[in-house]
Formats: C-alpha cells, sequence, structure tokens
C-alpha cells in the first residue's frame, strides 16, 4: 500500500486486455486492502497510468469500522512522521460502514458517528452487523471524488510523493502448516481442541490490547470440520464449520496481526498444542487421576431427598474420545462404576469426580494425595439454556432459569456460538427454590452439546452457594491456567 502498485497495473491491465478480447465479462474489480493499509496509494494508482485510466473508473473507497475497537485505534499516538492508518482510511473513505453495532451502545453509536463525522463529513454511515450491508450500498455507488480526495490529500496525483511510513512495531506472524518447507516454521499434524483453544485464550488474555487481528482456519483432532476463527484485541468468535473435503489437505493456519509479537513464541506453542503423543501424554500428566485409581463420580440425576448421587468406581482411561460427542472433545475419564456399567467424565473439577471416600467428608480435608477437599454435598439441578444470537465463544450473556427465579452470567465455551444448547448445573434451596450466586464467570456450570439433545460437553466451573461462588469461579480459573 505503500507506494503506486505496480502489480496492480500490470493486473488490471492483463484485465482489460481479456474483456476487450471477449474472454472475460465482469461487472467491476473490486481490491481489499489490509487492515493497516493506507488507501490513498492505492487510489493514486488508477490516475497515474493512462491505460489504466482509459480502462477503469475508480467507484468509491469503503472503509468498514470496527465500533467496538476504533476509538483507541483514532486515539493512537503514532511516531513523527508515521501515519495513523486507522484516521486514513476513515479521511479517504467515501462509504463507512460501521460494524459491530451489536457489541455497543446506542451512546456509543452516537459518539463514534460524531467523531468519524468530524474526521469525514462527507462520506454516508451505515450501520451494520457482522457485515451485513447490501451490493448496492458498496458497488457502482459512483461515491469517488477527486477533487474532495485532493483536499484530504494535497499530494494524491504526485508520484514522487515519499511512501507512507507505518509504525514499525505492528508486524504479523503467519504459522502455515501449508507453506514450503523452507519457509514453514511450524509442524504438520492436527491439533488438539482443547490445547488450541487455551492457546488463543491466552493469547487475547494476556496480549489482547496489542492484538489487532487473529484469524485461523484448524484441523483439529477428531474433527471432520474446520474449526475457523478471528478476533480483534479480546473479542474473539470461531466455531466448527465447513467439512474438509475429500483430498483437501488438513492443515492448519494462523495469522497474527499486532504490536511486539513473538514469531518463536507462537511457532513453538503452536507445536505443543499438536495431538501428538509426546504433547497428549504431558496433557495427560496434568490430570489428578491414572488409570487404576479409585473415585467417586458425580451421576446424572437428581434426587429430592438424597441430593445429587455419586458413584464410586475406577478409571480405565483417560483422554477418552467417544463418537457422540462434540467435534474436537476429548473427556478426562472414563470410569467403570462399581455396578459394571461406565461414565465418561467431561471435566476434571471436584464437582464431577472426586478421589475414592473423599466425597461429602464434612471436615473439608483431602482424602489422599492428589483429591481435592469438599465440602458437604450441596442439592443441585440442571438447566438447559440456548446461546442467544449474536453471542459467541468466549463471550458472556446473562440467563434466567429454574422458572425465572435464577439468574447466571454464562461464558460460552469455545468451539461453540448463537444457537448452541448449554448445561447450567446450579444449586438450589432444600425448598426447591433457586438460589442466585455472583462470580464474574457466572455461578452456574456451562457445558455445551451438540443440540437439545446433546449431552456431552465441557463444565467451565459449578458454583458452591451465595458467597461462595466468586472464590469457587476463582480457585476454577487458578486449577485452569495451572
Amino acid at each position: 500500500c505503500c507506494t503506486v502498485r505496480q502489480d496492480l497495473i500490470v493486473v488490471l491491465k492483463r484485465i482489460s486486455e481479456r474483456v476487450s478480447s471477449g474472454k472475460l465479462n465482469i461487472d467491476a474489480v473490486v481490491i481489499e486492502t489490509t487492515g493497516m493499509a493506507d488507501p490513498a496509494p492505492v487510489a493514486q494508482t488508477f490516475f497515474i497510468d493512462e491505460s489504466v485510466q482509459e480502462c477503469f473508473r475508480l467507484d468509491g473507497i469503503v472503509t468498514l469500522v470496527d465500533a467496538k475497537h476504533i476509538e483507541r485505534h483514532l486515539d493512537a499516538v503514532k511516531p513523527e512522521g508515521v501515519v495513523n492508518e486507522a484516521v486514513a482510511q476513515v479521511a479517504f473513505a467515501d462509504r463507512l460502514l460501521l460494524n459491530k453495532t451489536d457489541l455497543v451502545t446506542e451512546a456509543d453509536l452516537a459518539r463514534i458517528e460524531a467523531r468519524l463525522r468530524g474526521i469525514n463529513a462527507f462520506a454516508p454511515i451505515r450501520r451494520c452487523s457482522r457485515g451485513d450491508v447490501s451490493v448496492d450500498s458498496v458497488l457502482n455507488i459512483h461515491g469517488f471524488d477527486l477533487q474532495r480526495a485532493l483536499q484530504t490529500n494535497p499530494q494524491l496525483l504526485n508520484p514522487e510523493n515519499a511512501p507512507t511510513q507505518h509504525d514499525k512495531t505492528v508486524t504479523s506472524v503467519s504459522l502455515d502448516q501449508g507453506a514450503p518447507r523452507h519457509m514453514r516454521t511450524v509442524q504438520k499434524g492436527d491439533l488438539d481442541f482443547e490445547l488450541a483453544a487455551d492457546f488463543l485464550e491466552y493469547i487475547a488474555e494476556s496480549q489482547g490490547e496489542d492484538i489487532y487481528r487473529m484469524k485461523g482456519v484448524l484441523a483439529v483432532a477428531h474433527s471432520q470440520q474446520k474449526y475457523i476463527y478471528h478476533a480483534v484485541h479480546m473479542t474473539f468468535s470461531g466455531g466448527f464449520e465447513e467439512a474438509w473435503q475429500p483430498g483437501e489437505p488438513r492443515e492448519s493456519k494462523m495469522v497474527f496481526i499486532g504490536k511486539g509479537l513473538d514469531e518463536q513464541f507462537l511457532a513453538s506453542t503452536f507445536n505443543n498444542c499438536l495431538a501428538t503423543p509426546e504433547n497428549l501424554t504431558r496433557k495427560a500428566s496434568t490430570l489428578r487421576f491414572k488409570p487404576g485409581d479409585a473415585v467417586e463420580c458425580r451421576t446424572t440425576g437428581f434426587d429430592a431427598e438424597e441430593g445429587e448421587r455419586w458413584a464410586a468406581g475406577t478409571v480405565v482411561e483417560v483422554l477418552h474420545r467417544a463418537d457422540d460427542m462434540a467435534p474436537g472433545e476429548v473427556a478426562p475419564y472414563r470410569v467403570r462404576l462399581e455396578d459394571g456399567s461406565e461414565l465418561t467424565v467431561l471435566t476434571d473439577e471436584g464437582s464431577e469426580i472426586v478421589g475414592a471416600n473423599s466425597h461429602g467428608d464434612e471436615d473439608g480435608e483431602e482424602a489422599g494425595e492428589g483429591c481435592e477437599a469438599q465440602a458437604a454435598p450441596q442439592q443441585q439441578q440442571q438447566f438447559r439454556v440456548q446461546v442467544p444470537d449474536g453471542v459467541h465463544a468466549g463471550q458472556a450473556f446473562p440467563a434466567t432459569v429454574g422458572g425465572g427465579h435464577l439468574i447466571f452470567q454464562i461464558t460460552v465455551p469455545p468451539g461453540h456460538g448463537p444457537g448452541s444448547w448449554l448445561t447450567v448445573t446450579a444449586p438450589v434451596e432444600a425448598t426447591g427454590g433457586a438460589r442466585a450466586g455472583g462470580g464474574a464467570e457466572g455461578s452456574g456450570a456451562a457445558a455445551a452439546g451438540n443440540s437439545a439433545e446433546g449431552t456431552h460437553a465441557r463444565t467451565t466451573h459449578q458454583a458452591a452457594s451465595e458467597g461462595e461462588a466468586d472464590h469457587e469461579a476463582d480457585e476454577a480459573s487458578k486449577r485452569h491456567k495451572a
């Protein structure tokens, strides 16, 4: 984007020749620049070369504005002589699409629109969500005005103008399993979904302020679908989407754009997420129990007189995968109960599985090495809630369950989004009335299934009681990070 694009001139001339010969019939040429581009030099290309000018008309420059994050980029302090790309893109636009309006308030939108008009008073602003606009609003708009563009950039038609200077601390890193061998920085193979999800979550939490864009397509073990995601700063959206086609290489690709990116760290961490025997052995070593250990598991169901149902058994397998699980999901344990039946335990949390004889200890002491202290069991009840439109993995939403008595803030687990069904496990009063808890992550346990009938999912954490929910969430978060 920094100078007149000779490569663009070559391509436009080729298109023009094919149209003139009747080999190609087109309506328009759409050029998408990077999010870090200064649009002026690209526009300049259409006026510097006469042959291009004879065949093409610059119809308009459309800028997509991220309502959630635009202000921090408009306010960014750049070194002297370095362009603020966000300001340049807004100033040079003939149409402004104010996107992600569902993530901000009406007051935010009014303030942002006022700032945009302060930079560019001529470009119409169209509000939208997830880029949902009509083709007519962005193509054949006859929006570009050369005289107005010259007011914004007086050097627009000067081919000797100095190249745009960008912030050198902003770079990009691509981790591509399909890259040529001499350029490939990562190993090949499917990713373990939980390890990959933790990796992305860590990057978003620890470097979110400096991550301008993060996107990718992942080949996940135990999934015939591609996991496709994108994120801007700490706003993340992703899910299993289109299927891998027969003969299509199962290759993952991640792209990061931001400040202070450490390519070596990103590549080595990616390799640690591969579903290799070494990585899975290391993952299994972090579990509290191993095959042969005697345990007690919370079974499904709830008895009004006895409360939760727990059953004794023996761990027969760790990192268990069954065909009816969600794409990419692997359970920590498969347990054979004393009655001979088997149970898949979907989370390595004390709310679901404990060491033998430790469940229900009234003194709260650990029964043995590797077992968590367990308070007296509380009555629990499960509810089903559906993720509303516009809420994606990593985002939270309020849910009222239990006949409207219990309100939770539920965080959507990785791999799920709008329309997914979650199972919420929550404490209830002995009288049957629901009791609400606190907690930044929510007082209930969110577990995602494939559908309303789905049963396999990952539980994030479970509240203990009112006043204890915050502590429970904090402890769960510490265990997760450990």
